[in-house]
């Protein structure tokens, strides 16, 4: 049997990316105050410096303001004004998951013109496997896996265009995605997903670009006016 490398577990990054997941996940909403160091430090089990230095990450991205002698606040976000340049960050409210459905209209329907143009068979493979897992899914009600295959159906679609701007794009806002997508499925649960994703991955099969156009702004649509 070969050596497997031992992975080095980063503590920092892995406090970071759940005080992340609070925040975009709206429970700790613009204008909160933040656990002390000390609260956080016994939650997390870790030192304060661990802390310390998550809380400093996340004010440099302009998440959180520092106070003296009040402590750490959640600063008010907006979806356009947050992009970092790696990691963007926002609460996801009703007004910011509407934007996100705009945005993924307007990237995802020309995507998936491409990918229809571009496809292969590998990648038909890819979005096949994908399909069937979300039907699984379905079967078992496990919903969050759900959703996390329905992501990555539509990731995989970008994959297929071999745009490498846009296939970036997606990896820096997964977490907003992701979220956005579990809220979608937790209000118009998953028929309508699997429905158009089986009509989209015909359209591809068929190299139909305008076919395959056509099914994706009109499924973003239909889950927009689901939200609503």
């Amino acid at each position: 049997m070969g050596i497997v490398p031992i992975k080095k577990v980063n503590v920092g990054q892995m406090v970071f990316d759940q005080m992340q997941e609070l925040l975009i996940r709206g429970e700790w909403k613009p204008g909160d105050r933040l656990p002390s160091e000390n609260e956080l430090a016994d939650m997390f089990n870790v030192s304060r410096i661990t802390i310390r230095q998550a809380l400093q990450k996340l004010s440099v991205l302009g998440l959180v303001e520092t106070r003296f002698g009040e402590g750490s606040f959640v600063k008010k976000f907006d979806i356009g004004e947050n992009m970092n340049a790696l990691v963007p960050m926002l609460y996801l409210d009703k007004s910011s998951n509407l934007q996100v459905f705009e945005f993924r209209e307007i990237i995802e329907t020309e995507a998936v013109g491409f990918a229809a143009e571009r496809a292969t068979p590998d990648g038909i493979a890819d979005l096949e496997k994908t399909l069937l897992e979300m039907q699984m899914a379905y079967e078992k009600e496990s919903y969050d896996i759900f959703a996390r295959k329905d992501l990555e159906f539509h990731f995989k679609i970008s994959q297929m265009t071999g745009n490498k701007l846009l296939i970036q794009t997606n990896i820096i806002l997964k977490k907003i995605l992701e979220v956005s997508m579990e809220n979608v499925i937790g209000k118009m649960g998953c028929e309508p997903a699997l429905y158009y994703h089986r009509k989209i991955l015909q359209a591809i099969r068929e190299k139909d670009k305008d076919e395959a156009m056509v099914l994706m702004r009109e499924h973003i649509r239909n889950n927009k006016r689901y939200y609503e």
